[in-house]
């Protein structure tokens, strides 16, 4: 058992002396690349930089004002009333799925503020501020599905 031992640490130790770097061999590599990093210039970040910061909302979400005229697509004079109706059930769809799309972010966003607070008052403010939100983002979600079913039900009756 002693001669494993001897022989395992004598290997390592005859390992470690070749892989090994020479203090001259380190020093050159280290002054080369202080060269390199000369003309570089580095931010440092202190604790005081730190306390002075301000918390800010990581995403700020502007709810646009959607007009359906804006999102409607263009008709054809030939079958106006049929791809009017279309047009206005894809408006509606794309619509809802907006500000589907609109409330997950905003889920996300007061998520993220909410983890970042220390202050228990302000997590519990927060906590009710995403309740709200995901309350909202459900009832979006139930809107995009029955404006998606209306839109393909609108295609299969145009299509027969």
């Amino acid at each position: 058992m002693k001669k494993i031992i001897t022989i395992t640490f004598s290997l390592m130790l005859f390992v470690n002396f070749l892989c090994s770097q020479s203090v001259v061999e380190l020093a050159k590599t280290e002054k080369e690349r202080r060269a390199k990093l000369k003309g570089k210039k580095a931010v440092v970040v202190t604790n005081v930089d730190l306390r002075n910061l301000k918390k800010r909302e990581a995403v700020s979400i502007i709810e646009p004002a959607f007009d359906e005229a804006s999102l409607s697509l263009p008709v054809e004079e030939i079958e106006q009333d049929d791809t009017e109706e279309q047009a206005r059930l894809n408006a509606n769809w794309n619509k809802t799925n907006e500000r589907a799309s609109l409330l997950t972010l905003r889920v996300r966003e007061l998520q993220q503020r909410f983890y970042s607070f220390e202050n228990q008052y302000d997590r519990a403010e927060m906590q009710r501020e995403i309740v709200q939100a995901i309350q909202k983002l459900q009832e979006a979600k139930q809107n995009a599905e029955m404006a998606k079913r209306e839109l393909d039900q609108g295609r299969i009756k145009r299509r027969k």
